[in-house]
């Protein structure tokens, strides 16, 4: 029996196990490390036959694929764009969907939009004129002193080519690998950078199925993926 399917039987037979305990079942059936047996695991959900629960703690089932809330507000917007500038590429979401991955919770009520760069000032201004408080690729500075994300508003921003997007109901919305990249990219994101980006991982990685590949691809297009790989090579 190979390594892997050793691993697997393991993990198949328990709801939960620990490093320690698969290593002490492996290491009686043959000579390993601890870090080949890491390399195991993590080779193993990058395949998604494993699932890492927490911190330390790994599980066979199956995570569950990211889904951003396409909300009725949400809906219109994106029509409201697409029917203004038809040849434009929009994607948009939630600030909810960054929430709900956060560990220090806190209000973001804003909706984002992603245009193609070259039209995301004339998509700002046409959004101005239909009296939508709205704020156009906003840096770190203009957050912390004009905006407030607990109230209702709008953010602009370049959609960046090639980024990874799915279709929801015809609305093409953001993949957990695109939302994980921006938040390390983006300066409207400052506030959530740091130590509150490595948590937002840790439950993205404990939650969902990621594309680790896709995101490194991206993460290169926004010039961060050393940043990114960071998160995926210590042992959480």
């Amino acid at each position: 029996m190979s390594t892997t399917d050793m691993i697997l039987n393991f993990a198949g037979s328990r709801n939960s196990f620990t490093l320690c305990e698969l290593s002490d079942y492996v290491r009686s059936r043959e000579v390993i490390s601890d870090s080949g047996i890491l390399w195991h695991i993590k080779k193993l959900i990058m395949q998604n036959k494993l699932s890492r629960l927490s911190r330390g703690l790994y599980g066979a089932f199956v995570k569950k694929e990211f889904a951003p809330i396409l909300t009725d507000e949400l809906k219109q917007l994106y029509e409201d764009i697409s029917s203004d500038f038809p040849l434009i590429d929009v994607a948009v979401y939630s600030g909810h969907d960054i929430t709900s991955l956060q560990h220090h919770l806190s209000a973001n009520n804003a909706l984002y939009v992603e245009v193609t760069k070259e039209a995301s000032e004339v998509v700002f201004h046409s959004l101005i004129d239909k009296k939508i408080k709205v704020y156009h690729k906003p840096d770190s500075e203009f957050m912390c002193n004009y905006v407030d994300l607990s109230e209702h508003c709008v953010i602009v921003k370049p959609l960046v080519t090639e980024s990874p997007l799915k279709k929801i109901e015809g609305i093409y919305m953001p993949t957990l690998e695109k939302l994980l990249v921006d938040i390390n990219a983006d300066p409207d994101f400052y506030c959530l950078q740091g130590v509150e980006a490595s948590y937002i991982m840790d439950n993205a990685r404990s939650l969902y199925q990621l594309n680790t590949p896709k995101m490194l691809r991206y993460a290169s297009r926004r010039g961060i993926r050393e940043k990114m790989q960071s998160y995926l090579t210590h042992d959480n």
